[in-house]
Formats: C-alpha cells, structure tokens, sequence
C-alpha cells in the first residue's frame, strides 16, 4: 500500500512506473503488495520517487506489520472501494423508498373495496422482488466480506484440533 500511495500520488500507472524505474511490472506489483523484493529494486523505486531507500524500506516494513494477533492479513484499506460501497447502499434506500412511494400512490387511488387487489398484490410482489434482488447485490449477504469470516472460523477450528 505504501509504495501504490507513492506511486499514485505521482499519477503513474504500474506500467508506468516500470518503465521508469527500469523494473519488471511483475516486480512493481510484488512491491506494491509487500512481498519480498530485492536491494536493487529498492534502489531504483528510491530513485525514481526521489526518497531515500531507508524510506522505502520502512515504508514496506510497516506494510507488512498490518498482521493481526491471530496471524491472519488485515484486509486493505481501499477508499474508493467503500465510498462506492457506501454509494451502492445509499441508491439501494432511495430505490426501496421510491418503489414505496409508487407502491403507496397507486394503491391510493385503486383500491375500490377489493375489486383491484390482485393487480394491487401483483405490483406489490414486482418491487418486493425487485427491492430483494437490489439489495441481494448491494449487500452481498455470501460475499467475500461472508467468505473471510468463513475462512477465518475453519483456520480457527483446524488451529484448535491440531
């Protein structure tokens, strides 16, 4: 994360960025994401950026002590990630309140004792479902948030047999 914020503060793409510093663009995404990388390759990023080395190691170094106590990553803090997030959730309330009004404003006018109910039921059951598929795909109930959990508790299980 260190050396992608350095990068993007730069307005460089990885390839970019590559062909600057004279390194593979394989090399820069193992940098960026931490993993193991050679004095060499921390001479040319340090260069390129224009920072001492020492900077770019401790930078890396403080990358990778994002460990929790249980040894397992914390997940990557990634602001437009959840500001789209956010943003998803916050079209998923105004839709269900919109489709509501629209529900509420037909149901007003047509009712007529009963004799309307099963166009009135039929509308009902369209935007609920369409309410519940939007929001299935807003909140990805089995998503990959759901997923880690799951992986977590069979690591924590196995961490308990073993």
């Amino acid at each position: 994360m260190f050396l992608k914020s350095l990068r993007q503060k730069h307005n460089w793409s990885q390839e970019q960025l590559a062909q600057l510093s004279g390194l593979n663009i394989r090399t820069i995404q193992r940098a960026e994401k931490g993993e193991s990388v050679g004095l060499e390759t921390l001479k040319s990023l340090a260069s390129v950026f224009e920072v001492d080395i020492n900077e770019i190691k401790n930078g890396i170094r403080n990358q990778n002590e994002h460990v929790d106590k249980q040894g397992y990553l914390e997940p990557e803090f990634d602001l437009e990630k959840v500001q789209a997030e956010v943003k998803a959730k916050k079209e998923f309330y105004m839709l269900a309140l919109f489709l509501l009004g629209i529900f509420v404003l037909f149901l007003l006018p047509n009712y007529n004792q009963g004799e309307n109910l099963g166009a009135l039921v039929s509308c009902a059951i369209s935007f609920g479902l369409i309410i519940g598929v939007h929001g299935y795909i807003v909140f990805q109930p089995f998503g990959e948030k759901w997923e880690m959990k799951k992986i977590k508790q069979a690591m924590d299980n196995y961490k308990k047999e073993s």
